[in-house]
Order: structure tokens, then sequence, then C-alpha cells
């Protein structure tokens, strides 16, 4: 679909008022943005070796959704948001969830590991990846069909 415009300062400041940012904060973001677009929002407040595999989730989810063809501000703040270390454990685990069951059946099985290991690990050849998904999942109990589930 079409992207739609992207909003203005006061537009993205008001995106926060739900949230647990402070006005520093809400300040520091709306500059990353203003300067050098919303990916580089979380390059920069979200420095991490899983932050590629962030972006393409953020991407699947609007493409999903017909929201746009690219990452929109209103993720980057729900992300952040999320993350904020004042922002519940609860909501942090749910966003984990969401991150690595990568098909989105409600489990994270073996296939969902191997494919966030590919992006943290890009080097690893495919059978490394696959020896080490399933030793991390070994480590849990089995509910269904080798599968993990919240």
């Amino acid at each position: 679909g079409a992207s739609a415009a992207a909003p203005g300062t006061a537009e993205i400041q008001n995106l926060f008022e739900d949230t647990v940012f402070n006005e520093l904060e809400v300040k520091r973001i709306t500059a990353l943005n203003a300067e050098n677009g919303i990916e580089a929002i979380l390059a920069t407040l979200l420095p991490m070796p899983i932050l590629p595999h962030i972006l393409n989730w953020l991407r699947d989810q609007a493409r999903k959704e017909n929201l746009s063809d690219g990452i929109t501000i209103e993720q980057i703040i729900y992300l952040l948001d999320t993350l904020h270390p004042s922002q519940l454990i609860e909501n942090k685990r749910d966003l984990a969830w969401k991150l690595y069951d990568t098909d989105e059946d409600g489990y994270v099985s073996q296939s969902d590991l191997v494919r966030v290991l590919r992006y943290l690990l890009p080097a690893l050849p495919l059978s490394r990846h696959q020896v080490l998904a399933r030793r991390a999942l070994s480590r849990f109990p089995e509910k269904t069909s080798g599968k993990n589930r919240l």
C-alpha cells in the first residue's frame, strides 16, 4: 500500500500521551526522528544484535495490518514504550514472545528459533543455527509436538 505522510513533530509528541516517557525522552526521540528517521531511533536507543530482526518484524506487522510499506513512528513508540525500564515485565515478555514466535502460531518452535538466530548470528551455517535452537528448546519441557508455548 501507499505510505502515509510522515507525521510532524506535534503529531509525534501526541503519540506519546499514553506512554511512560518523560518530556526529555520525548524530545530526544522526536529530534532523532527529525534528524535521521525512525530506523535511526531504534539504532540509537536499542543498539543490540537482535535489532535487524526487530526491524523486519515491525515491517511485517505493518504489511499485515496494511499500514504502510515500512515501519511507522507509531510502531517505534510502541516498541520503545514496551521496552522502557519502568514498563511492566509482563509487557516485555509478551513482546519478546511475539518476536520469537515468528510464524505466529502461539508456539516457539525450532524453526522459529532458527529464523531469529539467522538474524543474530548470520555468519554461522544453518546447521549450527539448528543445533543451537535444538539445545535451547531442550532446556524447556515440551508441551506438544516439540514446541513450547507461553
